[in-house]
């Protein structure tokens, strides 16, 4: 990759505004990550709030070199949910840690992982999404929800939660779905 976000990267787009987390936001991701409602398909978080502020330290690190960028999000200055950026190739990426605050409001859930998406496709000048970690077969919503965005299911692996599909997202997939996405949040 050869483009690299600033240090004080943020913005504002479709309702939300967003930035970089850092160890203030390390109580809020506790919190959510932690909820066994909403963690229940993602990769169990372990300590406690002191233990998310040593990861966001160590995060820091990595989002300088332009190796991972984690974000949280806003809806009127209420933090609402969180996404990110990793794993990183020369034109290919991986998203995920996309959680959201419960009942967040649907243009929300939508705007997250269309920034995200946008971010990486826009700005890093990223062509294709390949997200190997992979979603959990029974968490249904949010495997419709991305292949709502053009993701394509390309395997299926057990992992020590049981049964997971891999999705891929090319440039093209998601500029082809984009106007819909847009339309659903009330934008174009």
């Amino acid at each position: 990759m050869d483009k690299i976000l600033p240090r004080n990267y943020s913005g504002s787009k479709y309702g939300l505004h967003f930035r970089f987390v850092n160890e203030d936001d390390a109580e809020f991701i506790y919190k959510l990550r932690s909820d066994k409602i909403i963690s229940k398909y993602i990769h169990d978080i372990e300590g406690g709030v002191e233990q998310q502020r040593e990861w966001i330290r160590s995060y820091k690190e990595r989002e300088g070199q332009g190796k991972e960028y984690y974000f949280i999000f806003f809806k009127d200055d209420i933090a609402v949910g969180l996404f990110r950026l990793y794993s990183f190739n020369k034109t290919t990426f991986t998203s995920g840690s996309w959680v959201m605050v419960p009942d967040s409001p649907l243009d929300a859930v939508v705007a997250v992982p269309l920034i995200g998406r946008e971010i990486a496709f826009y700005d890093l000048g990223m062509t294709y999404e390949d997200n190997y970690d992979a979603c959990h077969v029974d968490n249904k919503k949010v495997i419709k929800f991305n292949l709502s965005f053009g993701c394509k299911i390309y395997k299926h692996f057990q992992d020590v939660k049981g049964e997971y599909v891999a999705m891929s997202l090319t440039k093209e997939d998601f500029e082809k779905n984009r106007p819909q996405l847009l339309k659903l949040i009330g934008c174009k």
